[in-house]
């Protein structure tokens, strides 16, 4: 995507904002807030610095569980 031209805030909203909109879902998902469903990426990296860091997934938390956690 960056190769195509994208900032990693376009590429970061593809992941998030986006599909949740697209999908009716706005209202509760794809951003940190207040009375939003909290499931979050962390990355390893700063993908503001470095792009290729949106694909060093740290953890997942899916409905407050922790579903994904790289090893060390």
């Amino acid at each position: 995507m960056a190769e195509a031209g994208l900032g990693w805030q376009q590429i970061l909203a593809s992941l998030t904002t986006r599909p949740a909109e697209h999908f009716g879902e706005g209202a509760s998902r794809g951003r940190l807030a207040p009375g939003m469903q909290a499931d979050i990426v962390a990355f390893s990296g700063d993908p503001s610095a470095d792009v290729t860091a949106f694909a060093d997934v740290a953890f997942v938390i899916r409905q407050g569980r922790m579903v994904y956690q790289a090893l060390d």
